[in-house]
């Protein structure tokens, strides 16, 4: 490896380390968080107070306000709620519908989704995987009523037309939730529908008879919906770093808030989705027709990661398009983010998975994806898939190695004339010590910088991994040698205390990734230079840098990162042996350098450039 290829790595470790600091969150960010806490903490010693005493209790989806969520029954007068009074008593039941996906629980007190469960998954302990719970989350469903006001759906009492709902295969079923007005003909249903192998879940709303409302047009509908995110991985500050809203305009590529910090947005197009994203699941609503511009808003609250159990609080109040024939619809989505589930839905909606912006997230969404699972369809073991990942990725990109280890030959074997130039122009002119060196660049035929291009077409694949295997929902609870999990980090030994910038546990396969390191580094930087001038960094102590900050950096990532990284330069090791012995001849090439220089060249433009600055020095001198 030659001195252009050390200060690419070096580069890379600058912007890894230099993101991981941007992205963690300021002094001032962890206090706002800390009162975000304390708030929370109130909300529920508030809504412990009024289910005591049998009030209705609603959480404000946006702003949290304890004083402007409570209402009490008493202060209700049945008869301002007029065609809809008959639905303000009753009994509140919850329903489960069920198919192979997920287990929903909802509410007949107000018809919304309570609590969702995924069936297909489990948490880092073992538990059942819950997206949302009651306790934590909330949605309503919230329009303003003529001659009342804003009513609340959970005010209102539904009748359910099944008790539980259970689908298996292509089977389909729907839950109808009903309440009928004061006058004859008056009906508004809830309608949810799902099938037996889905991650969907489709609600309707009906109205019927309801004069000023029945269209949801001058009084629109608005859906505030609350999800405060539950760890289910091993490593919390991972599933925090990770989490956040996304959401897609119609017609523009998919945004998203802040990963690191509280942010909030209004929403000021119409919009396709929103998207609550966890590290490995989402819950997503989609409006065919799209939620309403200017009056929609999301938001998303980091938790301290002190808080344990809790990622983040996601928060929107969308409105409903208008409807048509007093109907409105939704799809919602609940589970994993894994690509080819989310491509079905299309709608920029697999971009939510962080395999990295522009050509590093096209190389892994349509090409390294689906390789890796190629690998894994065939029958391979996840631990022999990125092996033979890693096989793959190293061979197509041998010949750019061989390429660079030619530049690095060339470059040493001019090292003696370049250090007699040096020698000769100490403490003269830098300029002209500069040209001689081109000259006999020139002369010989080398390009200084062709070493730098193989560096830099493998850069984007040194990042696309970096990206796709924490991503990567494959590697999750998948277990190799003595890695539980691949999708986070590997254990070895667990210490009583936690290390700064480096955790409680030692990682083994990071230990073995920074010893391959380690020793690429020597074997490539051998002939490398020394500072030759005071007040400058030895290279090859700044090399050696490198490997011993991966210890910290990897400790806490996926293990399944860290082996790619100990095969990667294993491999590496291995090519670079073969090219020394079997395809570098350094006497042949210093025979071929040393003929190319009786052949006539031509100045290069730059050369010509150099000349003439140092004419106009001199000229200046004089």
């Amino acid at each position: 490896m030659d001195k252009n290829s050390i200060i690419g790595l070096a580069l890379i470790a600058l912007m890894i380390v230099g993101y991981s600091i941007y992205t963690q969150p300021s002094k001032e960010e962890l206090e706002k968080q800390q009162k975000e806490l304390v708030k929370t903490d109130s909300l529920k010693a508030v809504e412990e107070e009024v289910k005591a005493t049998n009030a209705p209790f609603h959480s404000d989806a946006i702003a949290g306000d304890a004083n402007s969520v409570v209402q009490s029954v008493n202060s209700i007068d049945s008869a301002a709620f007029g065609d809809l009074a008959p639905a303000l008593s009753g009994n509140a039941e919850d329903i489960i519908i069920e198919n192979e996906k997920f287990i929903a629980v909802i509410s007949s007190k107000g018809g919304a989704l309570k609590k969702l469960t995924l069936k297909e998954y489990q948490t880092y302990d073992s538990l059942p995987l819950m997206l949302f719970e009651e306790k934590l989350s909330m949605q309503e469903f919230v329009f303003d009523y003529p001659g009342f006001g804003r009513i609340l759906f959970s005010d209102l009492y539904f009748e359910a037309n099944k008790t539980a709902i259970s689908l298996t295969g292509d089977q389909n079923g729907a839950l109808v939730l009903s309440l009928k007005g004061r006058q004859p003909g008056q009906e508004l249903n809830l309608i949810y529908s799902l099938s037996g192998n889905t991650y969907d879940l489709k609600f309707k709303i009906e109205s019927k008879g309801f004069k000023g409302f029945d269209n949801f047009n001058s009084q629109p509908l608005h859906l505030n919906w609350k999800i405060t995110g539950l760890q289910t991985e091993k490593y919390l500050p991972n599933q925090q770093r990770v989490s956040t809203i996304f959401y897609k305009y119609k017609n523009e590529d998919r945004d998203w808030l802040s990963e690191s910090r509280e942010d909030d947005q209004v929403l000021e197009q119409t919009t396709d989705w929103v998207a609550f994203k966890e590290d490995y699941f989402s819950a997503v609503v989609f409006s065919d027709k799209g939620f309403v511009s200017g009056n929609s808003k999301i938001s998303v609250i980091p938790f301290d990661k002190e808080v344990l159990n809790l990622t983040k609080e996601f928060n929107a109040s969308l409105q409903l398009p208008p409807s048509e024939n007093g109907a409105l619809e939704l799809h919602y989505f609940f589970g994993p983010n894994k690509l080819e589930v989310l491509e079905k839905y299309g709608n920029d909606l697999p971009r939510i998975i962080n395999y990295g912006w522009s050509i590093i997230g096209w190389i892994n969404r349509n090409v390294i994806h689906y390789m890796f699972n190629w690998f894994l369809d065939i029958g391979m073991s996840i631990g022999i898939a990125i092996f033979m990942l890693t096989l793959v990725i190293k061979t197509v990109l041998a010949p750019l190695m061989l390429k660079n280890y030619k530049s690095s030959a060339k470059m040493r074997v001019l090292k003696p004339e370049v250090d007699a130039i040096n020698k000769k122009f100490e403490g003269k002119d830098a300029t002209q010590k500069q040209q001689a060196v081109m000259a006999l660049y020139r002369e010989t035929g080398v390009n200084p910088l062709s070493g730098c291009l193989p560096m830099l077409f493998q850069m984007p694949i040194l990042y696309a991994m970096f990206r796709f295997f924490p991503s990567n929902i494959s590697l999750r609870q998948q277990s190799f040698l003595w890695a539980t999990d691949l999708s986070t980090y590997d254990s070895i030994y667990t210490f009583n205390f936690n290390i700064p910038l480096y955790g409680d546990h030692i990682s083994l396969f990071t230990l073995m990734m920074s010893i391959t390191t380690l020793i690429y580094t020597y074997m490539s930087s051998s002939n490398m230079p020394t500072a030759s001038q005071p007040g400058m960094p030895n290279m090859k102590v700044m090399t050696y840098i490198f490997p011993v900050m991966m210890i910290f950096f990897f400790n806490n990532y996926s293990s399944g990162l860290s082996f790619y990284y100990f095969l990667s330069t294993l491999i590496s090791i291995t090519q670079m042996l073969v090219i020394k012995h079997y395809f570098i001849d350094e006497d042949k090439i210093h025979a071929k350098l040393q003929a190319n220089k009786a052949k006539p060249k031509k100045k290069s433009k730059f050369q010509k450039r150099l000349e003439e600055m140092s004419k106009q020095q001199k000229a200046r001198k004089k």
